[in-house]
């Protein structure tokens, strides 16, 4: 008995999760990708995780970094999502039009967001078609002022 691919991605589309934009420098340029696929993994060392397809345009790139950054994204940032999702998106160009600031790892930490961790990568597992990719928090911001923008069925939704 098997699951089809529609079956799968139906039943985790009922899990609302927060939007995070994952960001990294490489070779002096700037990149990132939007990440529904995260969470916090250990209190102690403090880690978190990401889990990232083989076939994304920054496989390469994030398989050889040695840090990354995530983004946690607040309700006013559907565009900001919408931008790291599409393959047509100059992210370097894009994040300097935006603003940031560099984090501890050289990482870019978008500006507005609820919350920015810096991360040094930890170790990288094999998933299927996806790599894990385990990051240990040297920094983090928050703004609890913020509302967060979430991901449930295909759609963003606002709290």
């Amino acid at each position: 008995m098997g699951i089809t691919d529609t079956e799968f991605k139906n039943a985790l589309s009922q899990f609302a999760s927060g939007v995070t934009v994952v960001t990294y420098e490489s070779a002096g340029t700037m990149g990132g990708l939007t990440v529904s696929s995260f969470c916090s993994l250990s209190l102690d060392p403090p880690l978190v995780l990401f889990n990232l397809a083989k076939k994304t345009a920054s496989y390469d790139i994030l398989n050889k970094a040695d840090s990354y950054a995530v983004n946690i994204l607040q309700s006013a940032q559907e565009d900001v999502s919408n931008q790291f999702a599409n393959p047509k998106t100059n992210k370097h160009e894009f994040i300097e039009s935006y603003g940031f600031t560099k984090g501890e790892t050289g990482s870019p930490l978008l500006k507005n967001c609820m919350a920015t961790l810096d991360c040094k990568i930890e170790t990288i597992h094999a998933g299927g078609d996806h790599s894990i990719i385990v990051g240990r928090v040297v920094s983090a911001t928050s703004n609890d002022d913020l509302r967060p923008l979430l991901y449930f069925k295909r759609k963003y939704y606002h709290i």
